[in-house]
């Protein structure tokens, strides 16, 4: 399942990653990008139980360059009935901005393409506005809010949604 796909970066440069499916070994590096990313991490038994159940798909990505073959990003997520349901997307801090989320996000839509999926869900904060316009571009919008979902700070959970034909190749 390892594949290369070369992305735009900000400005003309390109990167290649490497996407794998996430193992326990990768669960480390996993924690640090997600502890750093989230105000409510997901914990390493929420990525081991994705890990042993085999319900979800979870893939890690990593630099091509061997000088930084450290895992740079990771999604999780489902595919249930017809739907691609986004679980957990994150991208380290020094990797932002450079197309990354956006591989990431391609990988789960290919997936839902070939699984003849007919929408993506997620959950986002209305305040993580980065996320939201990675989301929007690959044609999400709001469907429903969840009022005071989060409980570090009972901040509202948008709920959003992407018809099957938004999940054509970007």
């Amino acid at each position: 399942m390892q594949r290369k796909q070369r992305l735009p970066e900000s400005g003309a440069s390109r990167e290649e990653w490497n996407l794998a499916p996430m193992t326990r070994a990768d669960l480390p590096a996993v924690l640090a990008i997600e502890n750093a990313s989230f105000a409510i991490p997901w914990p390493l038994d929420a990525f081991a139980a994705e890990l042993d159940t085999g319900c979800g798909t979870c893939v890690v990505a990593r630099s091509a360059d061997a000088a930084s073959a450290a895992i740079a990003g990771y999604i999780c997520y489902w595919i249930l009935e017809g739907e691609l349901v986004i679980n957990n997307i994150a991208v380290a801090a020094a990797h932002r901005r450079r197309g990354l989320g956006a591989r990431l996000l391609a990988h789960a839509f290919d997936a839902a393409r070939a699984a003849a999926c007919h929408a993506a869900w997620l959950e986002v904060r209305p305040s993580n506005v980065a996320a939201l316009a990675l989301y929007e571009r690959y044609g999400f919008s709001t469907v429903s809010r969840r009022r005071a979902y989060y409980s570090d700070n009972r901040e509202d959970a948008l709920v959003m949604r992407a018809p099957l034909k938004a999940l054509e190749k970007r």
